[in-house]
């Protein structure tokens, strides 16, 4: 391999990326505008693996010539498609729903921490501190919970306490029928 074809190849190939470049992209948007906020979101694991298939389709489009515009745009729209199905699918069927979606999942309440729930989770005790901390508060016995939700952020809720918050009303049912 030369040095020089580390840095500059040919002008067909670089015009081949940049073409290919712009079509991706625009058609990338408009799959995107089709397919709804929800495919570039992070409700769940699913959602996430096809925000990263997308990337990873799109940049081999662009980057590898023995992938065409064709085969990639065909990818982008069967994994759009894919993903508008499922989401259907979970908004239909709680069978989908319970297989593809995480529930949240309270991690502290009332200054007591789910020591089985932290473990379940993968989830340290300094970790939920330190939500605490961003959320603004600092001693634990400032907040009424804390729950891990669906997308793996952490919630901090402060409204007394906890069996009187109506934020946490669904949490605490879903996890006490879970015990």
């Amino acid at each position: 391999m030369r040095i020089g074809s580390m840095f500059f190849d040919n002008w067909p190939d670089i015009a081949r990326v940049c073409i290919i470049v712009a079509s991706g992209y625009l058609a990338t948007i408009v799959l995107m505008r089709l397919g709804g906020k929800r495919l570039l979101s992070k409700f769940n694991a699913f959602d996430f693996i096809v925000t990263i298939a997308l990337g990873s389709i799109l940049a081999s489009t662009i980057l590898l010539e023995d992938v065409s515009l064709s085969e990639g745009l065909a990818a982008l729209a069967a994994l759009t498609l894919l993903q508008l199905s499922m989401s259907w699918l979970t908004n239909r069927f709680s069978f989908f729903a319970y297989a593809l979606r995480s529930e949240p999942r309270i991690l502290l309440r009332d200054g007591r921490f789910y020591e089985d729930a932290l473990r379940y989770e993968h989830i340290r005790r300094d970790e939920v501190e330190a939500a605490i901390r961003r959320h603004g508060h600092g001693k634990i016995e400032d907040v009424s919970a804390v729950v891990l939700e669906a997308d793996g952020s952490l919630s901090v809720i402060c409204e007394g306490k906890a069996a009187d918050c109506t934020a946490l009303r669904s949490v605490l049912e879903h996890d006490e029928k879970a015990l």
